[in-house]
């Protein structure tokens, strides 16, 4: 018999939960990156004066905030793993895990790396030309809103697998909502055309609104991924099983 404190180790859904729980680790660390340690958000103004982008662009915390965010930014795929096997019960193309997966490829190069090494490069180096730093601000901040389009492959691919599934591994209403939550992703189009006003990357629709929508949302789907870990049955797990002790039967020279 198995000691009570050796049988979580047997428990199939180990590796499931192992996943699941460094979700919420990684994107309290991304919010520290993000947040109080860079300032790179909430946005600054596309319209600073070339002292204040300089002042920030010169920060050494920049230089903190990319070292951390390239040693934790693997994690992403991790976080999108535990999407991609809930996908994998639905009753739909695996197209759809499979566009899932690529399209987080491309938003995390493009909507995080690339801005966080914009905004640390101008740390690295501070006797870069005022106007180089300001080039690689503009840069750093319309390649990280501006291309949140980069996602709406992978939310979409997401959301219409939970409203076409049959299987309910996800509720429906939750498809919706991601569908409505990646939908105001496209309002970031406008940061290429806008510099001031509500469209600009600072503004109300190119941005707050859809972090209104999206911090929630996050939220909530990493419960409902939670309770479908929960629910799911061993005998959809996939796993292989555990090699019995001793050589295998069979075996060759």
């Amino acid at each position: 018999m198995v000691p009570n404190k050796l049988k979580w180790y047997r428990n199939k859904k180990l590796d499931q939960w192992i996943c699941f729980w460094t979700v919420p680790f990684f994107y309290t660390l991304f919010g520290i990156i993000f947040v109080p340690l860079s300032w790179m958000m909430p946005p600054r103004s596309p319209n600073n004066e070339l002292a204040q982008i300089v002042e920030f662009m010169q920060s050494q915390n920049l230089l903190i905030a990319t070292t951390l965010l390239i040693l934790s930014i693997g994690l992403a795929a991790v976080a999108n793993a535990c999407y991609a096997i809930q996908m994998r019960r639905m009753s739909v193309s695996p197209a759809f895990r499979i566009a899932f997966i690529m399209g987080s490829v491309a938003g995390c190069i493009v909507g995080c790396l690339f801005p966080m090494f914009c905004f640390g490069l101008g740390a690295f180096r501070p006797d870069y030309d005022p106007k180089i730093l300001a080039m690689l601000y503009d840069f750093g901040y319309l390649s990280f809103i501006g291309s949140l389009g980069c996602f709406c492959i992978m939310w979409s691919m997401l959301g219409l697998a939970i409203i076409l599934d049959k299987n309910r591994i996800l509720p429906k209403w939750l498809g919706y909502y991601t569908v409505w939550q990646y939908m105001t992703e496209l309002f970031a189009a406008t940061v290429w055309i806008a510099k001031t006003g509500p469209f600009a990357w600072d503004g109300v629709m190119a941005f707050w609104f859809n972090m209104v929508l999206y911090v929630p949302w996050q939220i909530i789907i990493y419960y409902q991924i939670f309770l479908a870990i929960k629910n799911q049955p061993d005998s959809e797990l996939g796993n292989a099983d555990i090699a019995s002790s001793g050589p295998a039967t069979g075996a060759t020279a």
